[in-house]
């Protein structure tokens, strides 16, 4: 809240906060929330919570059993959630959205003259994912974050992420050079990284995601452990 609250002016409608986050894994501790959630009601601004991966938060970062969320504290917070990450169906768009009665009043009217509704067999189908055990899943990732952190972390700068999942490491100054030149050398060995200017002004981070095979990881690790310790 100490560094959103110099940015927001007469002009700010809405602060949006992702956590778990993309591109970092960051996730924000209860108490962050909170202090956050209680800012944009002082102010009068919407507090917009993407939370796409709470599911993929892992155990230090679990609050009294869950992902931290400032619906906790604040009713009036606009909640987005959704089925791509959590249940691999990225390609049928489908979400969902909970918040203040008004505001979703006047989100439905606009749906409903957009285009009516998602398919019926889509919704049933999320419906079902909700009885999905997804903890082994998650456990399985959680591994793999704990890898990359193994990996990467004696080699250069990176906070271990709390969910998601995806990494954000720096590139080493030594280096002199910028994420986006790293990021080229990387794809042509056959890596897929992006470069963190993609998400900021600075061109100092690269973002990777673990969402892939054990095997795979380990390989693609091996080779960004020798681009950065060149």
């Amino acid at each position: 809240a100490d560094r959103v609250e110099p940015l927001l002016n007469e002009k700010t409608k809405a602060v949006l906060v992702n956590s778990p986050a993309n591109p970092t894994g960051v996730v924000n501790t209860q108490q962050e929330l909170n202090e956050l959630a209680e800012l944009c009601r002082s102010r009068g601004v919407l507090l917009i919570s993407d939370e796409i991966y709470d599911v993929f938060t892992y155990d230090e970062a679990l609050e009294n059993g869950r992902s931290p969320s400032p619906v906790v504290s604040d009713r009036d917070v606009l909640l987005l959630r959704g089925y791509s990450k959590t249940y691999g169906m990225t390609g049928w768009r489908m979400g969902y959205a909970a918040g203040p009665a008004p505001l979703v009043a006047e989100m439905t009217k606009l749906q409903q003259f957009s285009y009516v509704c998602a398919p019926s067999m889509a919704q049933v189908a999320c419906v079902d994912a909700f009885s999905v055990d997804m903890s082994r899943y998650v456990k399985d990732y959680q591994h793999k974050r704990d890898l990359v952190v193994e990996k990467l972390s004696p080699v250069t700068e990176l906070v271990t992420p709390g969910g998601a999942f995806y990494a954000f490491p720096k590139v080493p100054e030594r280096l002199g050079m910028s994420a986006t030149e790293l990021v080229e050398e990387a794809i042509s060995r056959n890596v897929l990284i992006i470069p963190g200017v993609v998400f900021s002004s600075r061109d100092t981070h690269f973002r990777l995601s673990y969402a892939t095979g054990d095997a795979k990881l380990r390989a693609g690790l091996d080779i960004l452990v020798e681009l950065l310790t060149r």
